[in-house]
């Protein structure tokens, strides 16, 4: 999602101030003359693993990961011991192993390093790690310790991740009183914007972004992304075609386009465009996503079995790569359209099975997939019956949202408490926790009925509309919003009206 020369420009000035770094003292510590408050330094003797650094960031913000991941293997190789390359490799790696070996060399350097560059690592490794308050403890810290676009860039995009929208948003515009001109926190600003459908300002922020910084990819591919979550289908695939003229290598547009081509009900086409996606993969995390999305279409066309045929694939070759958390996936993801809850908790003991154990594994990854298939269990024993296994479940959720007090974690609980009171006919108890999560068409859905079975039904009627308007390619938004829009077109009413100008734009 962003860009290369102002960050460029950041980087040349940490390359002057380190040049004139001392001899390492006795804590193997490089000392310098006075290192300015607006930058963070990077502990290394090598010129070339701080180039290659610099470079991965270039590619990192501009939303190239694989490319940025190379530069900071190849710079770890001229520096084994600079403990912040480590950590970048550990936050941004999908492969379990890197990610687990980068991130313990991280933790094994940290002693070794300023103050600054400590608190990036801590804030780095305790996200992976699914230790929420001290990752973001450390990233306050950060943040204030330093006046730096690119760590409030960093930090909003980590919190955005979380869906801390708000929080994401102010340090996006504390990075943009340093350069108003910022293409990475226009950039993700716009996303912020985007996410409680305020378009305008969205749109806004794109286009000054795309003024900035004309000729990159990502600034097109995000707009593109901005454009299909408003409904614009066309104008999405026209600025994702853009990207991929300027970059035919760039993942994000070409899964974007197969993304667009899903929402807007052309499955066969989509397929056709995840097949070129997942063929160019850089590695096999981003391959077998892709292939879960091209799974998923066969969902929105209501063939079940072509489906779970496709996932059940999908989860082989997950296992056979040794990436246990997306074979759960696919698994969770095949238990999610099934109708009758037996075999939707079959589906869900088998992504249970396959979630990975271990400390050598990213708690974070883990940490999520496992509260969703409680999420899950809890609310399909309690569809089934099973009182006591739902409320078991319901009990490991809480406790791993009171270990972890990651956001996404917090929300499965809440969706989970939720929806199951809606079961049990406690209604006005379940309000309060369904709204933690307003984004998710399963959770919106039931809160409908919550709104309507305790007297609110224009909050009902209000939050249909909303989410009939989500345009995201998941298995909630293929199960619930279609089908939903049918049945609002329906309604002889103004409601109709409204709802058919905003179809027919």
């Amino acid at each position: 999602m962003q860009t290369r020369d102002s960050f460029l420009s950041v980087f040349f000035l940490f390359i002057c101030v380190l040049s004139w770094a001392k001899p390492t003292g006795a804590q193997g510590i490089p000392r310098s003359n006075k290192m300015p408050s607006s930058t963070i330094p990077l502990s290394t003797r090598s010129l070339l693993a701080r180039n290659l650094f610099e470079k991965g960031i270039a590619n990192f913000v501009n939303q190239k990961t694989e490319a940025a991941l190379q530069s900071w293997r190849s710079a770890a190789e001229k520096d084994p011991n600079c403990a912040v390359i480590q950590a970048f490799i550990s936050f941004t790696s999908k492969d379990p192993r890197e990610e687990s070996t980068a991130r313990f060399k991280a933790k094994r350097l940290a002693g070794s390093v300023t103050p600054g560059e400590r608190l990036l690592i801590k804030w780095m490794v305790n996200a992976r790690e699914d230790k929420y308050v001290a990752s973001i403890a450390a990233m306050n810290d950060l943040v204030a310790k330093y006046k730096d676009k690119w760590l409030l860039y960093i930090a909003s995009d980590w919190l955005m991740r979380q869906g801390s929208y708000d929080r994401a948003r102010e340090l996006l515009q504390r990075a943009l009183t340093l350069d108003p001109n910022y293409p990475p926190a226009l950039n993700h600003l716009a996303y912020t914007y985007a996410a409680i459908g305020d378009f305008q300002h969205a749109f806004a922020a794109m286009e000054r972004c795309l003024t900035v910084l004309p000729n990159e990819p990502n600034p097109q591919s995000s707009y593109a992304e901005i454009l299909r979550k408003g409904g614009n289908f066309r104008g999405a695939l026209d600025h994702y075609r853009a990207a991929l003229k300027m970059d035919p290598s760039f993942a994000l547009a070409q899964v974007g386009i197969a993304d667009t081509y899903a929402l807007m009900g052309d499955e066969e086409t989509a397929r056709k465009e995840y097949t070129v996606a997942v063929r160019d993969a850089a590695n096999a995390s981003e391959r077998i996503r892709y292939e879960l999305q091209s799974a998923l279409t066969y969902v929105r066309e209501g063939k079940h079995s072509r489906a779970t045929g496709a996932f059940e694939v999908v989860a082989e070759h997950a296992r056979d790569v040794h990436l246990g958390q997306l074979q759960a996936q696919a698994y969770r993801l095949t238990a999610m359209y099934q109708t009758d809850d037996s075999e939707a908790l079959r589906f869900i003991d088998k992504a249970e099975t396959a979630l990975p154990h271990g400390e050598e594994i990213s708690q974070s990854d883990i940490g999520e997939e496992r509260a969703k298939i409680l999420e899950f269990r809890a609310i399909r024993s309690a569809a089934l019956g099973k009182i006591e296994i739902s409320h078991r479940a319901l009990e490991k959720l809480s406790a791993l949202a009171d270990e972890s007090r990651n956001a996404n974690i917090q929300r499965a609980y809440h969706v989970a408490t939720g929806s199951v009171l809606v079961q049990e006919h406690e209604e006005a108890d379940a309000i309060p926790h369904l709204e933690e999560d307003i984004d998710n068409p399963f959770s919106m859905q039931r809160l409908v009925v919550a709104y309507r079975n305790t007297g609110a039904a224009d909050k009902a009627n209000a939050l249909e509309f909303r989410i009939a308007a989500i345009n995201e390619p998941t298995v909630e938004q293929a199960l619930i919003v279609p089908e939903l829009r049918l049945r609002l077109a329906a309604i002889p009413n103004r409601r109709r009206t409204w709802w058919s100008k905003m179809v027919s734009h």
